[in-house]
């Protein structure tokens, strides 16, 4: 072997080496921020609560005050609805109805 390919090896060797690494190192960061992200789990629970109607209240600013945090408005107002064996939104002063709640536990 002449000095030029020895050098050229070596070049090649070091330059498998270094992409060896920076694609190790990734791998790890990679690693290491998963656990991290996703050792964080949560669990959710849902209870129901019963909400006595008041002159005034609608379905739709009831769904909103018990809506979740990732919920839309109408989603809340369909389970209220289907929970409740409800056909149309109309709610009356006096009547109870079941409104779902949806409770996010983070686990350590």
């Amino acid at each position: 072997m002449n000095g030029r390919t020895r050098r050229k090896a070596i070049r090649k060797s070091r330059k498998i080496r270094k992409m060896t690494f920076v694609i190790l190192t990734v791998l790890l960061v990679l690693g290491i921020a998963t656990m991290v992200l996703g050792g964080q789990k949560k669990s959710t629970s849902v209870y129901y609560d019963s909400v006595r109607i008041h002159a005034g209240d609608t379905l739709w600013g009831i769904a909103q005050e018990y809506k979740g945090e990732h919920m839309d408005t109408e989603t809340m107002i369909a389970e209220i609805m289907e929970l409740n064996g409800m056909q149309n939104t109309a709610i009356q002063a006096g009547q109870s109805i079941l409104v779902p709640v949806v409770q996010v536990d983070q686990a350590a």
